[in-house]
């Protein structure tokens, strides 16, 4: 059926859908297209759904899949060594499957303890003695700090004498000028 005007004006809005043809024609062509009721799907010749709907779909799929891998990762690195103890109370022969770094290592005894605790102990003896020594060389350099500050008030007092003494002995004298001599009759 095809239609050779528009539906009314004052009708409810149609989708337009495409018919497929009577004949066995793979291509639609712009006379096939109808009016269907609201509620409706538009289709493509074939029962194919429109590229636009295909390819929403496909996005979905998508974006759950990388949903679903993020929340596996989340979940393996918040729960792994749990995860790793189900998977071999569930299936021993799995167990050997699993990553051998990340297995939980075994208990080290108290004699191995302290071998590696020694060095750490050293560096603490030595990083202590070097922070005494540095606190003894900030006080020394604080009583020089204020040994010179005494140094320079001392300079400063001594140039403020030197200075009231050189006044006091500048005392103004009279200064003569010498007399203008009595211009010379010329030969």
């Amino acid at each position: 059926m095809h239609y050779t005007q528009a539906p009314p004006l004052n009708a409810p809005y149609h989708e337009p859908d495409v018919d497929a043809p009577d004949h066995a024609e793979a291509r639609t062509s712009s006379s096939q297209i109808r009016w269907d009721r609201p509620g409706t799907t538009r289709r493509f010749a074939g029962g194919r759904p429109s590229t636009i709907r295909r390819m929403f779909r496909a996005l979905a799929r998508f974006v759950l899949a990388v949903s679903i891998g993020v929340g596996a990762t989340l979940g393996w690195q918040s729960y792994g060594d749990e995860a790793k103890e189900m998977v071999r109370a569930w299936n021993p022969s799995l167990g050997g499957l699993l990553p051998v770094s990340m297995t939980k290592p075994a208990p080290a005894t108290s004699r191995e303890v302290q071998e590696q605790l020694k060095p750490v102990a050293l560096d603490i003896a030595t990083l202590r003695r070097n922070t005494e020594l540095f606190a003894v060389s900030l006080d020394q350099l604080a009583r020089r700090e204020e040994q010179l500050a005494q140094s320079i008030a001392a300079i400063q007092a001594a140039q403020q004498q030197l200075v009231v003494k050189l006044s006091s002995l500048a005392a103004p004298r009279p200064v003569h000028a010498p007399q203008p001599s009595a211009p010379q009759p010329a030969q």
